[in-house]
């Protein structure tokens, strides 16, 4: 892979695990995430090293801090996390990586004088020389597997998903694909694919024509095509939302006027903008909307969307509505007074939620979600489903999503707004992949092109009539 042109400055090599180290500190520590990283502190992640070291230790940071402890007589104190973190990358390197044994742990050495803590170099060195003499990890990928996931979530698979838990978790530990959507309203996917084929770059053909997956990932700035906007990085299984949409509006035939769409969770802009292109593809006339709670979000989806030649605006409620660009409204989705149009065609939701089926993307995830934070999402979830509901208009539809493996966050929200929706009828989606539920259909990360995703269609109906459920 491709190094950017500031990894290529090379810092010392004791410096990238130092860099790990206060990452992994600050995910565990004070429990942000790695996208707070990315933004916060980006020479943290400024080569493909650093990225391998801090995805690759939160991936297997459950077991190998068991692998650590098993080492130290006495557990280290709060204020050195720093150091078990230090640890931490150093066994990781040991274990999964080609990395020359003296090297790794001569540079996690090093470190410690960089951490202000030189008194720990001799319990560095002699803990990893301990992990050295156990060797790489052993081919028990199960096992590891289960070790590497919390107890609580653990146990909240193996209830839900049986014998099929296993083979959920062996998923989570492996990397996730890269996966494209090319734009289509700015080249034709023939002509990317070959862009492709010239750059020596491998790829497998996806199930619709803007859809390739990279065999090896790659530096997504320095693809072809990237700064002429042809293309955005986007996992298969969020690309089915666009296609549901796009399928719900032509079997309904044509429309004698643009009819209008938004999209209620909209940054940081994938669904949107693959919407957008999927809604041109077709020649259906629309008004897009975008809603996010946050101006910061709202102003990063404008930069993406200026790279793909999407044309966004400040969406004013009490002006002209427009066509040819995208409608931005800052809000809460929950609020009364939404500043967004009245008698919606489409509403699309993906809701916030755990990212349970995103673990192998997120492993910074397994380490962050309780299970109390994923039962409290269910409130925020049923209060939009609720909000956005009265926004649209009869006969319209709406797509609820999430990128969540768990039936709380997926049917028992759904089960819940029914009970308390007279107009609102299921639509069953039938999907390539993956397994109807009792109100949608479950992707899951098992299949090894999709993340963990799940969709609900709901059609508003036109007599208040009581929904059946399937």
């Amino acid at each position: 892979m491709k190094q950017d042109a500031k990894a290529s400055q090379g810092l010392n090599s004791a410096n990238t695990r130092l860099d790990i180290a206060r990452a992994l500190t600050q995910i565990v520590g004070h429990r942000r995430t790695i996208d707070w990283v990315r933004a916060e502190r980006p020479q943290w992640l400024q080569s493909a090293l650093h990225s391998e070291l801090l995805y690759g230790t939160l991936r297997h940071y459950l077991s190998l801090t068991d692998v650590i402890q098993k080492q130290m007589k006495r557990p280290l104190k709060t204020k050195d996390l720093d150091l078990q973190n230090l640890l931490l990358v150093g066994a990781y390197q040991l274990k999964y990586t080609a990395v020359a044994d003296y090297a790794a742990i001569s540079e996690c050495v090093d470190a410690c004088t960089r951490l202000g803590k030189p008194w720990a170099k001799g319990l560095i060195n002699g803990v990893l020389r301990t992990v050295q003499r156990e060797g790489k990890q052993g081919p028990d990928a199960g096992a590891l597997a289960v070790s590497d996931h919390p107890e609580w979530l653990r146990s909240l698979l193996r209830r839900q998903y049986g014998e099929e838990a296993l083979a959920l978790m062996e998923a989570n530990n492996q990397r996730a694909p890269m996966t494209l959507r090319i734009n289509q309203i700015a080249t034709q996917p023939d002509t990317f694919k070959q862009g492709l084929q010239a750059a020596k770059i491998s790829f497998a053909e996806g199930p619709w024509p803007e859809t390739v997956t990279l065999l090896e990932p790659q530096i997504a700035a320095d693809l072809p095509g990237w700064d002429q906007g042809e293309c955005a990085v986007q996992d298969q299984a969020a690309q089915h939302a666009a296609h549901l949409i796009t399928d719900v509006l032509l079997s309904k035939g044509p429309n004698p006027s643009p009819i209008k769409v938004l999209d209620a969770c909209a940054a940081p802009g994938g669904k949107l903008f693959h919407l957008r292109e999927a809604l041109t593809q077709a020649r259906i006339e629309h008004y897009l909307f975008a809603l996010d709670n946050k101006a910061t979000r709202l102003q990063e989806l404008s930069i993406m969307a200026t790279r793909l030649g999407h044309a966004t605006h400040p969406h004013v409620h009490d002006l002209p509505l427009t066509t040819e660009s995208i409608g931005l409204v800052c809000a809460d989705g929950c609020a009364i007074d939404l500043p967004v149009p009245e008698g919606l065609d489409i509403i699309l939701i993906d809701a916030p939620c755990s990212g349970s089926g995103t673990i192998r993307r997120n492993p910074d995830i397994r380490v962050l979600l309780t299970e109390k934070a994923l039962r409290e999402q269910q409130t925020l979830q049923r209060q939009l489903l609720q909000n956005l509901w009265q926004r649209l208009m009869p006969g319209g539809t709406l797509v609820y999503s999430t990128c969540s493996v768990f039936s709380e966050e997926n049917d028992q929200v759904i089960h819940s707004f029914l009970g308390k929706t007279a107009d609102a009828c299921v639509v069953n989606p039938s999907l390539a992949t993956g397994k109807a539920t009792q109100y949608g259909w479950q992707l899951l990360p098992t299949e090894s092109l999709t993340d963990g995703f799940y969709y609900c269609v709901l059609e508003k109906g036109t007599d208040h009539h009581k929904a059946n459920s399937p």
